[in-house]
């Protein structure tokens, strides 16, 4: 089900550039067949401006489409390539802000239609159909988290901005306002390098594999919110486009391996099921034991000599080592298994088990070949008689 709404993210993604690329294609069309035949070289440079922001949607457009491809090669996709195309998208934001002051302030011989109005009601329909889009767009990045979508909807703003400076600079000409275009590419062009600068700021971020603080936050609280992980000892979360990976190391109380796959299992689906744009979870955890060495003598009745057998043991004395070999602390309590009567050896092991110990010391020369290969498997050593701690 999630990997279903996955494509379905990134199918919308590819669907919200390829209609904006062919919308710019056909208002740059437009601005340019209007301009050659009214005589207006605004709307002339405004339509080539178009044809380049064409060149940038088909670019991010293109990136998306490459973007979850997998390989030996590339095992975690291609979705930088939307950072990357981004940050071109940024710079290109810049480029047309560049064009728009060079067209206005630096170029001479602005010919004007003889009749403004036809052209100025004509660009105005144009951008009322680019700000709808642009709203549209950015309302779609937003929900997508996609900085490639971004990226384009804030290029619209470019569009919109050349646009309103034909419209101004037609009007000023008509009614003889001086300084009225100057003013207006000022506004405009303080839009688009802001506009710019969030897009690159994000794309920077991504492609340097920057820490995102607020995704961070809610991986850890999710993960901690599950009563059998003690702690955290790695948590990295990156970005790559508009996904997200992270790759977690987690301390687990629980003994029983079963459950401890179990409730790494229900973490994993809870941060897909609250976080979406994660595209893959790994978590490594061990078990958290403490940070000293529990060694464990089986005494007999007398407290004083090692038992011979594993589950009758009436005594055990139980040490905490410290790295080093310091001693840090010695008890000497019943063995549990007394108290009941049948299973006492497994009783003895729950128990062993529960205070994590990572040694045992006895008496007798043999055991059950069943029963090494059980300790064995649950990393316990055991030490007969004749051995030394």
């Amino acid at each position: 089900m999630m990997t279903t709404f996955r494509k379905r993210g990134r199918d919308e993604k590819k669907s919200w550039l390829l209609a904006s690329t062919l919308l710019n294609a056909a208002l740059a069309t437009a601005k340019l067949t209007w301009g050659w035949t009214m005589g207006s070289t605004l709307l002339i440079a405004d339509g080539i401006h178009s044809l380049s922001d064409v060149f940038g949607a088909l670019l991010i457009f293109l990136a998306l489409h490459f973007a979850n491809h997998r390989s030996e090669r590339f095992p975690y996709g291609l979705h930088k390539l939307e950072d990357m195309a981004a940050v071109l998208g940024g710079l290109g934001i810049l480029y047309a802000g560049y064009k728009i002051i060079h067209s206005v302030f630096f170029e001479e011989g602005i010919r004007t239609p003889g009749n403004v109005w036809p052209t100025v009601a004509f660009i105005l329909l144009l951008v009322g159909v680019q700000i709808l889009f642009y709203f549209f767009e950015l309302k779609a990045a937003k929900r997508l988290d996609s900085p490639g979508v971004e990226a384009d909807a804030v290029n619209w703003l470019g569009d919109i901005g050349a646009g309103l400076i034909v419209v101004i600079g037609l009007v000023a000409h008509q009614y003889g306002i001086p300084y009225a275009q100057e003013i207006a590419v000022v506004f405009i062009v303080l839009m688009i390098v802001k506009g710019a600068f969030d897009v690159l700021r994000e794309g920077f971020l991504s492609l340097l594999d920057a820490a995102d603080t607020e995704i961070y936050d809610k991986v850890r609280k999710i993960v901690m919110s599950e009563p059998d992980i003690t702690g955290i000892k790695r948590l990295y979360v990156r970005k790559s486009g508009s996904v997200y990976f992270a790759d977690i190391e987690v301390k687990v109380a629980e003994l029983n391996t079963a459950k401890a796959h179990h409730s790494i299992d229900e973490v994993v689906q809870r941060l897909h099921r609250e976080l979406p744009s994660l595209e893959s979870v790994t978590i490594h955890y061990e078990p958290d034991r403490p940070p000293y060495l529990t060694v464990v003598k089986l005494l007999g009745p007398d407290r004083k000599t090692l038992s011979r057998e594993f589950g009758r043991a009436g005594w055990l004395e139980i040490e905490h080592w410290k790295e080093g070999q310091e001693l840090l602390g010695r008890k000497i309590v019943q063995n549990p298994a007394l108290k009941v009567t049948k299973g006492k050896s497994f009783r003895l092991l729950a128990y062993l088990l529960s205070i994590h110990t990572d040694r045992i010391v006895i008496g007798a020369e043999k055991m059950d070949e069943n029963v090494r290969e059980l300790f064995d498997a649950l990393n316990i050593d055991i030490k007969f008689e004749k051995d030394e701690l």
